[in-house]
């Protein structure tokens, strides 16, 4: 649980680009500085990978998708399917490089990468109760560290315009670890099948407190829709699914309160959304779609090769918008960098991920699949706005984990 939390800390960027920077260095991702640390957790997350799945000693209970006993213990089993699309998806990133406007960055970045689906594999063979430690963990670092240099060095810890950073580059990074902590934090403060501790409460509430004030410092609006969607969604599909159960419902009379909890949540989702829609923004990252689009149209297939379209200057000189770096957008930035030919495994990794977090909330609704479920929509909210399928992303492992750790029913396990 530890390793796990510290590779997903590693890979919220901040921390590393911040280190970067004490020396001297730009924090780009081409800076040597830099990117050791990105290939060791590349290398530890493999190695996190066979310790979890390894059969014998203490894998055996995730021994992979027929051992009984592994369903039983952790819940989920790996999805053929997810495991198929990451391939995919990866072999297509490392390929692009011989067609990338930047072939020795996509290269080596794409390579990278696949320490990042493996630490997702090993994400997906954890139970429940461990995966909620793992986030609590990382949150709670990112949290407190942030909140220790914006006390104590607030000009190092704040943007030019007061927002808070903290330990990032941008408030933008610290909000998602915030939003995060919160929802973390308030499954550590609801019941669980074992006593609770009372350290493991308090834990949870003051991290729930010390997220709140991070997500209001940081001022990221993008971060308090998607944590509201979260909430909303899992809230709903969850309440629904436990009063089946509980009534007894017919069939027709559960999906008929399933469909309205989800239309009443997702209208609401979208009517905040909508109320915000023409705050600058929004309207800034429409303005980089259409811009971005364009340049997808002119190469179709295969895009300009993974994570390279943002490193040649001629490239994004033509608006002001394109030299930020990203489309803001994971659907556009791999129809950008992969084309046609990634954004199809890409399209089949988000389905999957929305479909195990809802199906394993509805087999077992509880608090960790109530979790597990919100964090699967936060993620998947996060990269509507945000390019987090570019970057060395913590996000991006956790919506590749929800795609790959599809839940059992009781009676399966």
């Amino acid at each position: 649980m530890a390793a796990g939390a510290g590779l997903l800390l590693v890979l919220s960027n901040g921390p590393v680009l911040r280190f970067a920077g004490l020396l001297d260095r730009p924090g780009l991702w081409n800076d040597r500085a830099v990117w050791p640390f990105f290939a060791a957790a590349a290398g530890a997350s493999t190695v996190l990978a066979w310790a979890v799945w390894r059969p014998g000693g203490g894998g055996t209970r995730r021994a992979g998708w027929d051992d009984p006993g592994s369903r039983a213990a952790v819940g989920a089993v790996l999805s053929r399917a997810a495991l198929a699309a990451i391939g995919w998806y990866s072999a297509v990133a490392v390929a692009s490089s011989l067609w990338s406007v930047y072939p020795s960055a996509t290269l080596w970045r794409s390579v990278v990468y696949l320490g990042l689906a493996l630490l997702a594999v090993a994400l997906a063979g954890f139970t429940d109760d461990e995966l909620s430690t793992v986030l609590v963990l990382l949150a709670s670092v990112a949290v407190a560290g942030s909140l220790i240099l914006i006390v104590l060095q607030h000009d190092v810890g704040t943007d030019r315009d007061g927002n808070w950073i903290g330990m990032y580059t941008n408030r933008n990074s610290l909000a998602p670890l915030a939003a995060l902590g919160v929802i973390a934090g308030l499954r550590w403060l609801l019941p669980r099948a074992m006593p609770a501790s009372r350290y493991r409460r308090a834990w949870g509430a003051v991290l729930v407190a010390a997220s709140l004030v991070t997500l209001i410092g940081a001022g990221s609006r993008t971060a308090w829709l998607a944590l509201a969607a979260a909430l909303a969604l899992a809230s709903a599909l969850g309440a629904v699914a436990g009063a089946s159960r509980l009534r007894g419902w017919r069939p027709w009379q559960t999906w008929a309160a399933a469909a309205s909890g989800g239309l009443v949540a997702v209208g609401a989702c979208v009517a905040v959304v909508a109320a915000a829609w023409d705050v600058s923004t929004f309207s800034q990252r429409r303005t980089i779609w259409s811009l971005v689009w364009d340049r997808v149209l002119e190469r179709p297939w295969g895009g300009y090769g993974f994570f390279a379209f943002w490193e040649v200057p001629e490239l994004v000189a033509d608006h002001v918008l394109l030299e930020r770096g990203s489309a803001h957008n994971s659907l556009v930035e791999t129809a950008l960098g992969l084309g046609v030919v990634g954004t199809v495994p890409f399209v089949v990794v988000v389905v999957l991920a929305a479909v195990n977090a809802g199906r394993g909330l509805w087999l077992r609704p509880s608090p960790d699949t109530g979790m597990w479920a919100a964090v699967t929509v936060f993620v998947l909210f996060e990269n509507v706005t945000e390019s987090f399928v570019l970057w060395f992303s913590h996000i991006w492992v956790l919506l590749l984990a929800a795609a790959l750790r599809r839940s059992t029913s009781v009676a399966e396990s």
